[in-house]
């Protein structure tokens, strides 16, 4: 007899879990949110935009992925600056404990640091390329070179994020950014397999002369015409993998009464289900000069006055691609290696789609690990003892 109950009272005590689950992550999500967790300190604000510290962390060791990774007690003096696309919040660089790019940078030894664009509404449709890129950026450089007193910085730009860091460092940064990092970042529009490329391919015509036409009338429009609301956005995201999106659902119906699996898939669906609204005057202009004429592809463009050229980009570079990304394809991601002026660069084809490249699972041991390895290589002052420029910290 109690051979029978127990398979009995683990079904009642797995739908009792599932059932409850099932009614609190509608009533109260964010008990199950897992992400922004990681201590930081706010070093600037200027309405939305804000930059972050992050100080080092206490632990001996993390747990990153399944693998328990030691904290280095040495730390390189040259600060990485991580840089968000638009049309998401910050927080994804601060995922999970154990799949944190945060914890796995700060566990590897860099002064990690970081840009949040904050939540913009249809008030703030007039935001531009150039507030972003020639205002807002090199504010957030100023603050990281005053709070950790270097003069050089390295970036680290996920998607748009890193379409952002080529332009700073193009138009005002060439003197101040040693290594430049870009993960799924599409510098040919044109090479894009969405909806995006196609368009932006069809509209600039084989002899630009739908460009020259639809340009200026382009420009005409009030921003708010090209603002985008977040939930469209979402709906965009879902539908470049609606099987992934269908697929992780019944999953999630599958494992409602494990409470640590919900609040993984809670916290990765809030990225893909919250998003903020993307500028209508940027809309405009990634639409006029990033994909009808393809300009980043060209490598020059004027933005706000300053003739951003990326030959004059001179910093170590390292590009990713994910192998299965739709989005920013291997394609689009590796026209970068062209444009740009670096001697040092490298282009990288690593396992994942467009998020999955950035913070899948698979990420922390393919993404993340090699670009710790190169930056490693490459931030610590030029001397004959490797290291021994690094700062001891007790």
């Amino acid at each position: 007899m109690p051979s029978l109950l127990k398979p009995i009272t683990y079904v009642v005590h797995q739908t009792r879990m599932g059932l409850r689950n099932s009614i609190n992550r509608r009533r109260n999500p964010e008990k199950y949110f897992l992400q922004d967790k990681t201590e930081r300190i706010e070093l600037l604000r200027e309405g939305l935009f804000s930059v972050h510290y992050y100080p080092a962390l206490t632990d001996h060791r993390v747990d990153i992925e399944g693998e328990s990774v030691a904290v280095n007690k040495k730390h390189y003096p040259i600060p990485l600056l991580l840089v968000p696309p638009l049309g998401v919040y910050a927080w994804i660089f601060d995922l999970m404990a154990d799949r944190s790019l945060v914890r796995y940078f700060l566990a590897r030894g860099f002064e990690v640091y970081l840009i949040d664009w904050g939540k913009p509404g249809p008030n703030e449709s007039q935001l531009s390329l150039e507030n972003y890129t020639l205002n807002w950026f090199p504010k957030a450089v100023a603050a990281v070179q005053e709070h950790s007193g270097q003069k050089e910085i390295s970036l680290l730009g996920y998607c748009m994020g890193g379409l952002l860091s080529l332009m700073y460092t193009a138009a005002k940064g060439t003197d101040v950014v040693r290594n430049l990092i870009t993960i799924a970042s599409p510098v040919d529009l044109h090479k894009m397999t969405n909806g995006v490329g196609k368009v932006s391919k069809l509209l600039s015509g084989p002899t630009g002369l739908i460009r020259r036409v639809t340009g200026p009338q382009l420009a005409k429009l009030d921003p708010s015409v090209f603002h985008v609301d977040g939930k469209i956005l979402s709906i965009l995201f879902k539908a470049s993998s609606p099987m992934g999106t269908i697929t992780s659902y019944i999953d999630l119906i599958k494992n409602l009464a494990d409470d640590d699996y919900v609040s993984r898939y809670m916290t990765m669906n809030e990225w893909f289900t919250n998003m903020p609204d993307y500028p209508g005057a940027t809309v405009r202009e990634l639409l006029m000069k990033l994909g009808v004429a393809n300009r980043m592809h060209r490598g020059y463009f004027s933005l706000g006055g300053h003739e951003v050229s990326f030959d004059r980009i001179k910093s170590s570079l390292l590009a990713f691609a994910g192998d299965s990304d739709v989005i920013a394809t291997v394609a689009s991601a590796s026209a970068i290696m062209s444009v740009v002026g670096s001697l040092d660069k490298t282009f990288q084809v690593v396992p994942g789609g467009h998020a999955g490249v950035f913070t899948g699972s698979k990420a922390a041991h393919s993404t993340w690990s090699i670009a710790a390895d190169w930056l490693e290589l490459r931030s610590d002052l030029i001397s004959d003892d490797l290291g021994s420029d690094l700062i001891e910290v007790d």
